[in-house]
């Protein structure tokens, strides 16, 4: 039992012992855990500090001067090749095999047999994103899953083995943390030392340099033939004073040696789509130290040999003009302006960044025996070189650069195609300089250029000022955005040549972010010298091009009348047929003069000796009137034997040649004989608010949109809400709006407004604005229609009504943001009737005219000679029943109608055109406004002298013609409401009918009313009318609105308020919630009697809430009694009749009599709620119409025919809820007819 006691005891110890040492054991692989992964932890912590440390530390300064932009793949794989290329030979073969992420992993030491530390790659490396070494949570989760494990395997019984697979993990965390570490500062030193190594340095081409030795022998043959042909092809056309009889180029070739790029350097701190670089270049061939014996055997110079014909026929000679030994060196600036779509370079810039060094040899005279070289006379080289400086300057001397677009020349459009109209008016000068000689005046004017090229347009001369005031606006065609406007001031003068001023650049591509930039100040700089300064504006208007959308399908431009006319006479053929006989044997020089409605604006080159001329020459111009603007071309013989005489001419209209050239049809039969090849394209402009530009195109109908409410809009404010508006967008031009609803995400406006259209395949777009005091509203998101979902035609082809009053809802949508708000809304369309215009029936007649003088004189009789020319007027029933020679129906022709027949329909789109005005003061806008409206309906350009042309076209949806009133003001703001008075110079209010009648068709003189009576002012307008097919519903007439006058008689038999069984009782009449009057106090009495006037405006009677409440009035601060209210029913009355109304009181007793009077009259609209802290409310809870005119300049309003709101009403009251006037006090608010609310006597 001893035994068996110790033997217990012995194990029991034992187990004990090795129990003991197997908690130790865990004890200390857990505290070794911990540690390493405390130590695993700090080591990335500190590998992170260090990184961080090490950054700054060296990259501190670098990064100071530049910003390294983010990695860009291809930069990566560059430096792997220059480290690569670092490493020893002897190293070369253990390169890294690379395998692609997420491959099968073999046997890891055949895959990496490099032993170096930075080459070695490790499993996490493959695995793990470089981003998640040396973050403070990475290193965080390092120490904790390192604790926790270790913890883990204690408390599970592990023992020291698990230790060392615990830190064999450590242990590669932290090998592979320092890798990353020195990798990512071995990759930033490198790549900022670069990027400042390609700012200072330029970098050599000798493999570019290389590679022209050997191209130039094969291609210089090539090259030489290619310029002599085409240089010859030029100077066939060139006119030669006598006796030169012409010009050709007989050798050409620039040598053996080929030119060279010196160096290259880039420009890295650009923008991300600008790649900027200088190229240094040169050509200098007589430079042969680097030339071998063999190639200086077989030199050859370079030599341009110009032949010079001088004399007649055969009384002519060749003299020819010999350049030689040219050399040439500079510094060239390429620009690159990339882009996503293809060809991804959309213009490329090129400028000299000093003027460059050339050279050469000019023997005019002698041949290349005996010719001598003429710059070794004094001052002919340094003359010449100055003439080519002063001649390469201005386009290619920096600032100054040359650009090309590209993206258009691949495109297919010419390089010389113009993108745009620049709109430049150009106000005044200040502070000019002239000669300092004693006496010397300057008459200053301004020469407007691109890239000081080519004069395209010049003011008037100033005499005698040094501050002129020009008030010009010229418009010039732009080809390219990234040319600059050259506006040269010189000083004219009658006997010597013109000296210039000086000049002001301003370059077209700040018109690419804001396309119209006012007022600004141009420095004339003249040798780097400030020379005083010019005051203009620059306004660009884009050629409207269609639009792809994202099913492919392109969607048109919009119809305009206004654009760029592009044609060509490419060739003639057959001009022996129209040549005088025995002219066309010896074959004729033929030129053309180009003529636009019979002005000539351009002429092309003479070509000698040919019957079939080729030219190829195209002209663009702007046009204001496609549909009426006519071309001419006339084909004249420029032998100076026979004198000018015309060979054959050609006439049509613009329209008619594009629908030729449409149906591929470009041959024009000549008279009176021959035939051209002729296209013409056209491409709209929206060219607003400049004068001669009002070219308009007749719609063929109206759209009619109620805009009933809208739902949960985005609040953009920061600081209270939004305030809504619907703006009606056709084909991105403003037509029309509803008026605005100051501060409020659930608008209601009850509003119909109308938009003109001329065509079906224009787009609609209904967008809610938020209006802005100051700068430019901002959208809260759209809707878009296409028109030709709601126009129709019936089977004649006629426009037909389109009427729906279903409302429709739509959710609002904001690019690149969530949709967010409901617009609910109906849509109706209204057509034209068809009507021909005054030019069409002056057409016809004249047509009449020539057919009827054609008529031999033994005709029958006279009336047979009437009915074969005129035939029968068809009228409309007769027209509606027309049909074809099979029986079909066909769409009627359009209807010769008279002014009687016109105006007597009583909605219809009124067109008038303003053409003049003689004011007796400039700086002044013409604003226009029809019926109710508050916006104007049509803006004109600003006058800026006091006889102004504008010659602008616009058109307005006349609702009643009988009962509509025209107002038309000349204000000094052209952002300004119909009840802002204070802009206003002079007005005029009259009936639209009797002024439409007076200008119809032909010039009307309208004179104004103006605030000086010394002061007169005149326009001169004329007017059309187009019938518009809509019966008016009967809430928009003006027998629904109007003012109604209410005179208070008297109350009978109210409730005793006071102790004493009497009352104060005075009334208070509201409309729509509004207070409108309040009644004085009569005193102690339940009889009162009144006997007061006033008048309220009412903008919808049908539906108007008018309400009288009687009070019993308190003299102490609490609120005064209430003794009954009456609604009044305003429907039920009359147009100008008197009704005497009798209403009970819902209190407890009494009645009051009224007297009310309708008189129906337009009610001007007002914005609703309160922008500011004065009252300006408006009538809730009905609706208003406003219709679309032209559009107009970009105001901030709208563009064409705006209407708003009821009136401005001005609170007459005290205080917010109650008016708590005396006894005494009689005063009573009434309203006039501009709807406004005052106190009697004010």
């Amino acid at each position: 039992m001893a035994s068996n006691g110790s033997a217990n005891g012995k194990s029991e110890s034992r187990f004990s012992k090795i129990k003991g040492l197997s908690t130790a054991s865990n004890v200390i692989s857990g505290t070794v855990g911990v540690a390493t992964g405390a130590v695993t932890g700090t080591v990335g912590l500190v590998g992170n500090a260090a990184e961080k440390a090490v950054d700054v530390a060296t990259f501190g300064q670098l990064k100071s001067e530049r910003t390294p932009p983010p990695p860009d793949p291809l930069w990566e794989l560059h430096r792997e090749r220059e480290i690569a290329d670092e490493v020893p030979e002897e190293k070369s073969a253990k390169k890294k095999v690379k395998r692609a992420i997420g491959s099968w992993i073999g046997d890891l030491a055949d895959e990496y047999v490099d032993d170096d530390l930075r080459d070695r790659v490790t499993f996490l490396e493959y695995y793990l994103k470089d981003k998640l070494y040396g973050d403070w949570y990475h290193n965080a989760a390092v120490i904790f899953v390192t604790s926790f494990v270790s913890w883990l395997i204690a408390r599970l019984g592990g023992g020291l083995l698990w230790i060392v697979v615990v830190i064999a993990f450590a242990s590669t965390y932290y090998r592979t943390s320092i890798i990353r570490v020195r990798r990512r500062v071995r990759d930033d030193v490198s790549r900022e030392a670069a990027l400042v190594k390609l700012e200072t340095d330029a970098e050599t081409m000798e493999w570019l340099n290389s590679f022209l030795v050997k191209f130039w022998a094969i291609y210089l043959p090539t090259l030489n033939q290619t310029v002599i042909e085409t240089t010859n092809q030029v100077l066939s056309g060139v006119k030669t004073p006598p006796p030169i009889d012409g010009l050709e180029l007989k050798r050409f070739t620039l040598g053996t040696k080929p030119p060279r790029i010196d160096l290259v350097r880039t420009y890295p701190k650009t923008d991300e789509d600008v790649i900027v670089m200088d190229w240094g270049f040169s050509f200098i061939p007589n430079d042969t130290e680097d030339l071998t014996s063999r190639q200086l055997k077989n030199k050859i110079n370079p030599l341009v040999e110009l032949q010079v014909r001088v004399g007649k026929g055969i009384f002519s000679a060749g003299m020819p003009v010999l350049v030689q030994d040219m050399a040439f060196k500079g510094l060239i600036q390429v620009k690159l302006k990339l882009i996503t779509s293809f060809p991804h370079v959309q213009t490329v810039g090129v400028s000299f960044r000093k003027p460059p060094y050339f050279d050469f040899v000019l023997k005019p005279i002698g041949g290349e025996t005996f010719g001598v070289d003429i710059n070794f006379l004094p001052g002919l080289e340094g003359f010449i070189k100055s003439m080519v400086h002063g001649t390469l300057g201005p386009m290619f001397y920096e600032p100054n650069m040359f650009s090309l677009n590209l993206q258009q020349m691949l495109a297919g459009a010419p390089a010389d195609a113009a993108v745009g109209v620049l709109a430049i008016a150009i106000y005044n000068g200040r502070g000019l300089k002239g000669s300092d000689m004693i006496g010397n005046t300057v008459d200053p004017y301004v020469k407007i250029s691109f890239n000081a090229g080519q004069e395209v347009a010049r003011t008037s001369t100033k005499r005698d000022t040094t501050t002129p005031k020009w008030n010009e606006t010229k418009l010039v065609l732009v080809t390219s955005l990234t040319d600059a406007l050259t506006m040269e001031v010189l000083d004219f003068n009658d006997v010597r040549k013109d000296r210039s001023l000086g000049t002001v650049t301003f370059p077209l591509e700040a018109l690419e972010q804001d396309p119209e930039q006012e007022n600004i100040i141009g420095k004339v700089i003249s040798n780097g010298k400030e020379r005083g300064e010019i005051v203009f504006d620059a306004r660009f208007f884009p050629v409207l091009t269609g639009k792809t959308l994202e099913d492919g399908t392109v969607e048109p431009p919009p119809q305009l009348n206004t654009g760029i006319v592009r044609f060509t006479l490419h060739q003639a053929k057959d001009l022996e047929l129209a040549a005088k006989k025995g002219l066309a044997s010896a074959g004729l020089n033929p030129f053309v003069i180009y003529a636009v409605d019979g002005k000539e604006v351009h002429t092309t080159k003479i070509l000698k000796r040919t019957n079939s001329p080729i030219w190829d020459e195209a002209h663009e111009l702007l046009v204001t009137n496609k549909q009426r603007t006519t071309l001419s071309f006339t084909i004249k013989d420029g032998r100076d034997i026979s004198g000018t005489s015309t060979i054959a001419t050609y006439k049509a209209k613009v329209d008619d040649i594009i629908a030729q050239n449409e149906k591929g049809n470009d041959w024009f039969r000549l008279s009176p004989g021959g035939r051209a090849r002729i296209t013409a394209q056209f491409k709209p402009v929206a060219v607003k608010g400049i004068s001669g530009t009002g070219g308009y195109v007749p719609p063929i109908g109206v759209f009619r949109f109620h805009f009933e409410k809208a739902a949960d809009l985005r609040n953009l404010e920061t600081v209270g809400k939004v305030d809504p508006y619907v703006r009606v967008m056709v084909n991105n031009y403003n037509k029309t709006r509803t008026i605005t609803i100051h501060g409020d995400l659930n608008p209601e406006w009850d509003e119909i407004v109308y938009a003109t259209v001329t065509g079906p395949n224009e787009k609609i777009a209904l967008e809610v604005m938020d209006s802005e005091s100051d700068g430019k509203d901002r959208s809260l998101g759209e809707i878009l229609l296409n028109a030709e979902s709601f126009i129709k035609k019936n089977e004649m082809g006629e426009f037909v009504e389109f009427m729906d009053q279903t409302v429709r809802s739509g959710q609002l949508v904001m690019p690149g943001r969530s949709p967010k708000g409901m617009l609910y809304y109906s849509v109706s369309f209204f057509p034209c009737l068809n009507i021909m215009d005054p030019e069409e029936i002056e057409e016809e007649e004249k047509a009449k005219a020539e057919a009827a003088a054609k008529v031999a004189p033994g005709a029958p009789d006279k009336e047979k000679v009437a009915e074969a020319v005129n035939g029968e007027k068809p009228d409309a029933a007769a027209a509606a029943q027309a049909v074809d020679a099979e029986g079909k129906k066909v769409a009627p022709p359009a209807l010769k109608l008279g002014p009687n027949e016109l105006f007597k329909y009583d909605s219809g789109l009124l067109v008038y055109k303003i053409i003049e005005g003689d004011f007796a003061r400039s700086d002044l806008f013409v604003q226009i406004f029809f019926d109710d409206f508050l916006y104007p309906d049509y803006v004109s350009g600003m006058a800026h002298h006091r006889v102004a042309r504008f010659d602008e076209v616009g058109d307005a949806l006349i609702r009643e013609l009988e009962w509509s009133k025209m107002h038309i003001r000349l204000t000094t703001k052209e952002r300004s409401l119909r009840d802002d008075e204070d802009c206003v110079v002079a007005s005029m209010t009259g009936s639209t009918l009797a002024h439409a009648k007076q200008g119809f068709n032909r010039p009307a003189t309208i004179s104004f009313t103006s605030k000086n009576p010394n002061e007169n002012y005149k326009l001169k307008m004329s007017f059309r009318y187009v019938p518009v097919l809509m019966t008016l519903a009967p809430h928009e007439g003006h027998n629904n609105q109007g003012f109604v006058s209410v005179k208070i008689l008297d109350a009978t038999n109210l409730p005793a308020a006071d102790r004493r069984g009497k009352s104060d009782p005075y009334c208070v009449f509201e409309l729509n919630g509004e207070k409108t009057y309040k009644t004085k106090v009569v005193k102690k009495t339940l009889n009162p009697a009144w006997g007061e006037l006033f008048e309220v405006p009412v903008p919808k009677l049908s539906s108007a809430k008018f309400v009288v409440k009687v009070f019993d009035w308190d003299m102490g601060p609490g609120e005064d009694d209430f003794l009954g209210g009456a609604a009044i029913d305003l429907s039920q009355l009359e147009p100008l009749k008197t009704a005497t109304q009798l209403e009970h009181l819902d209190g407890k007793s009494g009645q009051i009599r009224l007297e009310l009077r309708f008189k129906p009259e337009y009610v001007m609209r007002t914005i609703q709620g309160t922008a500011t802290l004065s009252a300006t409310f408006a009538v809730p809870g009905r609706v208003v119409t406003s219709v679309a005119g032209a559009p107009i300049k970009g105001v901030g309003m709208v563009a064409g025919g705006v209407g708003k709101g009821a009136s401005f009403f001005k609170h007459g009251f005290k205080s917010k809820d109650k008016d708590k006037s005396s006894p005494d006090d009689t005063s009573s608010m009434h309203s006039g007819k501009n709807g406004t609310i005052s106190k009697n006597g004010r």
